[in-house]
């Protein structure tokens, strides 16, 4: 605690949450996603900002804004990956604003702070357990491959993903490690503190949580792109390849020309004889 900031440690990590978000938008408007994009990644950068005012002020005000950002960004994903493949549906992104209404309203109720938090959780595992099956889902349909234990699929002779789409996989991996990673320090959060770190552990859920909002919107907007363009998904990988980002496809000719060369090297054809 400093004079002029309650906990500095979990004011200053937050910024992990609204550095996640606001790269989501930039990306969403750079490449022409649809708004919901935008949106969810507007959600990310109210948790992080709501986040960074209440731990710097303690105020309830600002607390009853970070569960409702919270709640507000999980509808959201559940939203985009229920119409991951629709392409004309305006319905998420419609929904998306009618929950930040609500949200807004909840806010100004005057509840107990107490009562807030609680429902707030609750309605947290409830969404969050219905966007990891969702999320399971899309990677089984749209990948071929399980999102969290490794099968024949994954390992197979006679089925070799394409890179791409492993490393979409990964992405997700990714998303849900770092999720479930936040949501153990953050339950046990005394035990670590006291044990293993000399820091408040909320930063670090905080961190983590950034982590994850990172990978899970790259995730969706990597693969929204690839069904609209009917091209394997284009990521981007920095970093010694912990870093992943979406970047824009390639036109469908050269992504048919690259799904064709992955097969013929699969096949053992270095290179086609001429006519």
């Amino acid at each position: 605690m400093t004079k002029y900031i309650a906990e500095p440690f979990n004011a200053l990590s937050a910024l992990g949450l609204i550095l996640a978000g606001s790269n989501a938008m930039h990306q969403s408007r750079k490449y022409n996603f649809e708004v919901r994009f935008s949106v969810l990644g507007f959600s990310v950068v109210l948790i992080g900002t709501a986040s960074a005012l209440f731990h710097a002020t303690l105020s309830p005000v600002t607390k009853a804004w970070e569960e409702m950002a919270i709640i507000w960004a999980t509808f959201g994903w559940m939203c985009i990956l229920a119409q991951i493949s629709n392409t004309t549906n305006k319905t998420p992104s419609i929904a998306m604003f009618l929950a930040l209404a609500v949200g807004v309203w909840v806010t100004q109720l005057g509840l107990e702070p107490r009562i807030l938090i609680l429902g707030s959780h609750i309605l947290q595992t409830v969404a969050c357990a219905v966007n990891l099956y969702l999320l399971n889902k899309c990677v089984e349909q749209y990948c071929n491959l399980n999102l969290l234990a490794c099968s024949p699929k994954d390992f197979s002779f006679n089925i070799n993903p394409h890179p791409s789409v492993l490393k979409l996989q990964l992405m997700a991996r990714w998303h849900v490690g770092c999720a479930t990673a936040a949501f153990i320090i953050r339950a046990g959060g005394v035990f670590f503190c006291e044990t293993f770190i000399n820091i408040q552990p909320h930063a670090l859920w905080h961190l983590l949580l950034g982590v994850s909002c990172h990978y899970g919107l790259q995730f969706a907007m990597a693969l929204r792109q690839s069904i609209l363009h009917k091209a394997p998904p284009a990521t981007s990988w920095t970093l010694g390849g912990l870093l992943g980002c979406v970047v824009p496809t390639e036109v469908p000719s050269r992504a048919m020309g690259a799904q064709l060369r992955w097969l013929l090297k699969m096949a053992g054809v270095d290179q086609l004889d001429s006519v």
